[in-house]
């Protein structure tokens, strides 16, 4: 199959990049040809955030340009990972004009609330989902803390809503997780034409939980649940060790902890494999985000490894942690209930060991690689049907 590939890179790089880059690596490493069309979002300077602000609306420039990629490279279908804010709803357009089949990753929450991560000053907004016009964004400058900003992303959509293109420009909607896809649902989208793909972690083989330690891996952020983290370990008395992977705005608290406490050691960014490595030797993962992360993609990682995951209750993690089962759930934000996990769990080697097998059993039953390329196949094959005019 030939696929082309677009992607809006964006300026700090994080989980949904490396998802798309696996999956295409997966994919040219099984024949199939991938054309990528990208564009980086750290091109955008202040001074011209006004024109980018109205070309996210609609770019017609983007219009003409995927117009003359299709015609020239003539793929069978169209991917896209993220369009805003320099390709904008127009690419979608230009394919349906073009007679190609279309499908849009949903790895965020953007397309039902403009900050896409349904969280604001502090706790969990859902305001905007359903909403024809997110107004509260606009007042409460959700995105980037900017009344024109945010006003420019909630004028896309509510353009892209008025011209038709998430109703009939675009075949399939691959969400990430079913969390994911009810958001969509609850924001309008139709919910026939809504896909869960989970995304997947190569197999680097499975760790042994050595090194004893809890790891958090993220950006260090207050919607990660970075500060309850390191508050819940100054109601830890055993001598367990935390180290911190990861970088962001709470660095400067992070390494305060670290200074404060002998136990807590923080090692900045790191690569891949220097995580995946890091993982393996760990106990535990504690994925304390207190946000709706659309998908655990640190989870997965933990789970490739054998390694069992601590997690706040929220409804998408309830989903990829089974408490008990591949790890343990506490309330999100609750120090006091997460220290208290880790107590427990650290001394019972038994049922550490219980819970390491069964998280590398979810790995290789939802996971793995090659199942991720069978439901991506399929899931291109279902829009390429869709898109097909049928005849009575």
């Amino acid at each position: 199959m030939r696929i082309l590939f677009l992607h809006n890179r964006y300026i700090y790089r994080g989980g949904e990049d490396e998802s798309r880059e696996q999956e295409i690596s997966m994919l040219r490493s099984r024949g199939e040809e991938v054309i990528e069309y990208v564009l980086d979002n750290a091109e955008i300077r202040s001074e011209n955030l006004i024109t980018v602000g109205l070309q996210s609306i609609w770019n017609s420039k983007e219009f003409d340009n995927i117009k003359q990629l299709i015609r020239s490279e003539r793929p069978d279908i169209m991917k896209v990972d993220n369009f805003f804010p320099r390709l904008s709803p127009s690419i979608f357009r230009a394919a349906k004009e073009m007679g190609i089949p279309t499908a849009l990753s949903v790895r965020n929450y953007r397309l039902v609330c403009p900050s896409a991560n349904l969280f604001r000053d502090g706790h969990v907004c859902t305001t905007c989902v359903g909403s024809k016009v997110a107004l509260s964004a606009i007042q409460h400058r959700c995105y980037r803390k900017s009344y024109l900003q945010s006003a420019a992303v909630v004028a896309s959509n509510v353009y892209a809503h008025l011209r038709g293109v998430w109703g009939d420009s675009v075949d399939r909607f691959i969400a990430v997780s079913s969390f994911v896809k009810q958001q969509l649902v609850a924001g309008g989208f139709p919910e026939d034409r809504i896909i869960v793909k989970p995304n997947f972690i190569s197999d680097t083989g499975v760790g042994d939980g050595s090194g004893g330690y809890g790891l958090y891996v993220g950006r260090l952020t207050e919607e990660k649940g970075v500060r309850s983290l390191l508050k819940a370990w100054k109601n830890i008395l055993q001598p367990v060790r935390l180290k911190l992977i990861g970088d962001g705005p709470l660095e400067s608290i992070v390494r305060e902890a670290s200074e404060a406490d002998s136990r807590i050691e923080y090692l900045g960014r790191r690569s891949l494999s220097d995580v995946c490595e890091y993982l393996g030797n760990a106990a535990f993962l504690i994925f304390p985000s207190e946000w709706y992360e659309p998908f655990g993609r640190t989870i997965v990682e933990a789970y490739s490894k054998g390694t069992p995951v601590i997690a706040a209750a929220t409804p998408p993690m309830q989903a990829m942690v089974e408490d008990g089962v591949t790890g343990l759930l506490y309330r999100p934000g609750d120090s006091v209930e997460l220290a208290s996990v880790v107590s427990s769990l650290t001394s019972d080697p038994d049922r550490l060991r219980s819970l390491r097998l069964q998280a590398r059993a979810r790995y290789l039953a939802l996971y793995t690689e090659e199942q991720n390329y069978q439901q991506l196949m399929a899931a291109f094959q279902e829009c390429i049907e869709a898109h097909r005019p049928s005849y009575v």
